[in-house]
């Protein structure tokens, strides 16, 4: 019989010796000292036992995954795909690997503790490693993931271009305030509803806000879907300052075609009549509040209030009309530049908000006309600022609210293209500064427009001797 102290059976166990794998090699036991005697409870047939394992944390470091894949023993070598899953495994830097805090971690949260040295890194960290998967579909995927992101383009030229602008109303070069121009405006702006006129506003509107007709490569440049969304951003600069010029533009526009009307004082009046029509259906129809706010800017400015004999005539000939708007447009417009916007009008009736406050706040230093806004002089002007900042908020959020809506309003609405053109901005830019005017910076056209406006105020109604005194 062998009496050899280590048997060479593999599967050899002798004592409380932890370890069964087959394939390691054990070694004879340190603590057993060279010439030292058996004692009578020592076992014959093997040297003495090593220490059962210690109740505190193994603090060693698990065997490395690169030694275990030369071991005489690799499982792996049944499944390619995962031995190329241990290769990367064994890459990793030893801080990713199983460690002491893992290990109390998972005994506190009731996992099953582990007892061998083998690293179980590709089940628990699986968007690290995914052997499963070829290699190749993984990179694939990865690059798939980074070419979606498109990073934003910053603008730097305005999307209105006077002077390339082409329309049957326009010759090649304008002067300024061209009486054949002006009185072709009029006629179509007599000619139809003011429904109609509304529509073609808010078509217009929304193709400036960038609301419908945003096309997949502009939603690329501007990392965003809508406009409503870039103006809040940095990278809408231009944008911004795309909406004030409109917006400006706009109101000159209207005031022209009022203090325009050098006939008698009732064609100014059925003028203003109008004008205030198309307001309320801006704002009861189309849920256009920018445009909206453009008519009210233009109502409101001097040199279209002092006109007392044109008022008057409104209330006599066009009575409901000057009630709607005592009565209604102008406690509307007061709301909306205090921030009320949310409690005045539901967001699913509005299709373009009023973004007027949100943009002039954004680029007062880059744009500057007629000073400070009308709710800036207010005493509670801290608090409505933070409102108007609320409201943006809100409104970037729900800008496909507002695309429905608009999408809606616009439902099988078929433009007319002369007043689709009277009321684009670059037509209304070259109408009123000519196309040399238009290459002027927005502050000077504006401050000596200003003084054109005064200008004809007067001459319509010339001041009286006290108010030229004062």
């Amino acid at each position: 019989m062998d009496t050899s102290p280590c048997p060479n059976s593999p599967v050899f166990r002798t004592g409380s010796e932890p370890t069964l794998s087959p394939a390691l090699v054990r070694r004879v036991s340190s603590y057993t000292r060279a010439g030292e005697a058996l004692r009578g409870s020592d076992s014959q047939l093997c040297p003495k036992p090593p220490p059962k394992p210690c109740k505190v944390a193994f603090l060693k470091a698990p065997p490395s995954p690169s030694a275990w894949l030369n071991s005489e023993v690799n499982y792996c070598e049944l499944n390619p795909a995962f031995a190329t899953g241990y290769e990367r495994v064994a890459k990793l830097p030893s801080r990713a690997r199983g460690s002491h805090p893992e290990l109390l971690t998972a005994k506190q949260n009731g996992a099953c503790p582990r007892n061998s040295g083998t690293s179980y890194l590709i089940l628990d960290r699986d968007d690290e490693v995914r052997p499963w998967e070829p290699l190749e579909a993984q990179v694939d995927e990865e690059q798939k993931d980074k070419s979606e992101f498109v990073v934003p383009l910053m603008e730097t030229e305005s999307s209105f271009r006077p002077n390339d602008f082409e329309s049957k109303l326009l010759p090649p070069e304008n002067k300024p305030l061209e009486t054949a121009m002006l009185k072709r405006v009029k006629e179509l702006f007599n000619s139809h509803d003011p429904k109609v006129i509304a529509l073609h506003m808010l078509s217009a509107d929304c193709k400036v806000a960038r609301i419908l007709d945003v096309s997949e490569e502009m939603k690329r440049n501007m990392g965003v879907s809508s406009g409503l969304e870039l103006v809040t951003l940095p990278h809408g600069h231009q944008l911004r300052l795309d909406i004030i010029e409109r917006h400006n533009t706009m109101a000159i526009g209207i005031a022209v075609d009022i203090l325009g009307c050098t006939g008698t004082l009732e064609d100014r009046a059925a003028t203003l009549n109008r004008v205030i029509q198309v307001a309320v259906e801006l704002k009861d129809t189309m849920g256009d509040l920018y445009s909206f706010s453009a008519i009210m800017k233009a109502l409101e400015m001097p040199q279209i209030t002092r006109l007392e004999k044109t008022w008057t005539a409104l209330r006599h000939q066009y009575t409901q009309t000057a009630i709607q708007y005592e009565k209604q447009l102008k406690p509307f417009s007061k709301l909306l530049h205090e921030g009320r916007e949310s409690t005045c009008v539901p967001t699913s009736n509005v299709s373009v908000p009023l973004l007027m406050p949100l943009v002039t706040l954004m680029e007062r230093q880059a744009v500057a006309f007629e000073g400070t806004d009308m709710w800036e002089k207010n005493d509670q002007s801290c608090e409505i600022m933070l409102n108007h900042l609320a409201t943006a908020r809100s409104m970037a959020s729900a800008a496909d609210s507002y695309r429905t809506s608009a999408e809606r309003t616009l439902a099988g609405f078929q433009p007319d293209e002369e007043m689709s053109d009277i009321l684009r901005t670059e037509f209304q830019i070259r109408l009123l500064w000519g196309s040399r005017g238009a290459q002027v910076n927005q502050t000077e056209r504006y401050e000596k427009f200003n003084q054109i406006l005064t200008a004809l105020s007067r001459k319509l109604e010339p001041p009286s001797v006290k108010q030229a005194e004062l």
